[in-house]
């Protein structure tokens, strides 16, 4: 394969690793060579080293995993070029494992004459230790193929963190752009807040943020079976929150709800994900459960208690224990009305979100209304809801936003019950689950 790229007169570029014994290659190998193989290439092109991609060759077998690209010299020289090719090895926390190799425009293979230590001794050169078999085989494999399965599992959670963070904060900025909404911020209203606007939210997200992979990274990291015990580490990381979230704001609370909602949901994907690589709705709401195990009770019936909050309040009053009360369920408000209005659903999109919006506003007591009035006036807006969502056209939603703006009403909680939703589909979509199986 060399030569034949030596035909062309080009130089050429390959990776492979030095796995001893036999067979070279196995589910462990494959998946440390695929991510290898992606670090190697990003390395090359950071370096502007030009490489003809369609001209690549890439075998994964038994004898070995193994990649070949020709590749443009242009203004580097080929020493030049494998500096950079060393550099990534000793970079690379398994760079021993590692032949990343520069080939001539002969096809032989550019060497720049210095020896490697031993993977695993890090004493002798590395030839010096085959050479006098100072190390059995499957000494070595077993030690290598250790070492490749945590570095692949660190691999694996730091994506699925990047990712899952990266919807979470899609979802919260999706649902406040959704426009109009009845009673809540969007792009051109402040609903019914004179203390907020969308620069606000905008600023609040901002703030959050940057906890999202904090939550997940804490799931993974989660090894007792009594996931009750989970509830203060989430809490820990939303106070945090919060306090980012009130300073961005100058003490409004934008999101105190979403920090809650998402907060759990961020830590139960990161404990999901942590022991499969597939989502399951059983098993991503049997966690959220086993989190919030009696909250309600707990938190919210303690007649005791001097400072009640809001949420603490409505319950007294009416019984509905709100975000608690939703956690405690696994999300069902999410799950048997929001998320069905999702199914099929290829790409999102204002009219389908909004419909989705009423749903959940149609079958969620929201403590936010009932706290800024009464229980009547929540049942005429649940009423209304319904509504629009049975023959979804302007009049009905009209009067869906108008009743809002007359009882100066916010459904904050439906609202955050909608990104939970956008979050969940997000996650099953990428995990090629659009029918929503369990």
């Amino acid at each position: 394969m060399k030569r034949q790229i030596a035909l062309k007169g080009l130089p050429s570029l390959s990776l492979s690793l030095n796995v001893p014994g036999f067979p070279k290659s196995n589910a462990t190998v494959k998946a440390f060579f695929g991510y290898c193989l992606q670090e190697f290439k990003y390395a090359l092109k950071a370096n502007q080293v030009n490489l003809i991609e369609t001209d690549s060759i890439e075998i994964v077998d038994v004898a070995g995993d193994f990649y070949l690209v020709p590749c443009y010299p242009g203004r580097f020289t080929l020493k030049e070029m494998k500096v950079v090719c060393e550099d990534f090895e000793q970079n690379h926390p398994l760079g021993r494992f590692i032949d990343a190799d520069l080939n001539d425009q002969d096809g032989v293979s550019f060497s720049s004459g210095k020896s490697k230590l031993c993977f695993f001794c890090l004493e002798r050169p590395a030839i010096e230790c085959r050479r006098e078999k100072a190390h059995e085989p499957e000494e070595l494999r077993s030690f290598m193929f250790l070492k490749m399965d945590y570095y692949c599992r660190q691999q694996h959670e730091a994506a699925m963190i990047k990712k899952l963070s990266s919807f979470a904060q899609q979802a919260i900025l999706s649902e406040l752009s959704l426009t109009p909404k009845p009673g809540l911020v969007d792009k051109f209203s402040n609903g019914s807040h004179s203390d907020m606007n969308y620069q606000t939210f905008i600023d609040s997200t901002a703030a959050i943020s940057p906890w999202f992979a904090e939550l997940v990274h804490e799931g993974f990291s989660f090894n007792d079976n009594d996931l009750t015990k989970a509830l203060p580490l989430i809490r820990n990381i939303g106070l945090r929150m919060e306090s980012a979230m009130y300073e961005a704001t100058q003490n409004v609370n934008t999101q105190k709800g979403i920090v809650f909602l998402m907060g759990l949901s961020l830590f139960a994907c990161g404990r999901l994900f942590s022991q499969t690589d597939q989502f399951s709705i059983e098993e991503f709401r049997g966690i959220i459960q086993d989190i919030c195990k009696d909250l309600v009770s707990k938190e919210m019936t303690d007649s005791l208690k001097m400072v009640k909050s809001h949420g603490e309040d409505i319950f007294d009053q009416h019984g509905f224990g709100g975000a608690r009360a939703e956690a405690e369920s696994g999300f069902a408000t999410v799950f048997d009305f929001g998320l069905p209005r999702l199914a099929g659903v290829a790409k999102l999109n204002d009219e389908v979100l909004l419909q989705t919006f009423f749903a959940i506003a149609a079958n969620n007591n929201d403590t936010n209304i009932l706290y800024r009035s009464n229980a009547e006036v929540s049942g005429v807006f649940k009423h209304l809801c319904k509504n629009a969502l049975a023959d979804f056209n302007d009049q009905n939603y009209s009067a869906v936003i108008d009743f809002c703006k007359s009882e100066n009403i916010s459904p904050g909680g439906s609202a955050d019950l909608l990104a939970v939703t956008i979050f969940v589909w997000s996650v099953i979509k990428a995990n090629g689950q659009l029918g929503f199986t369990n």
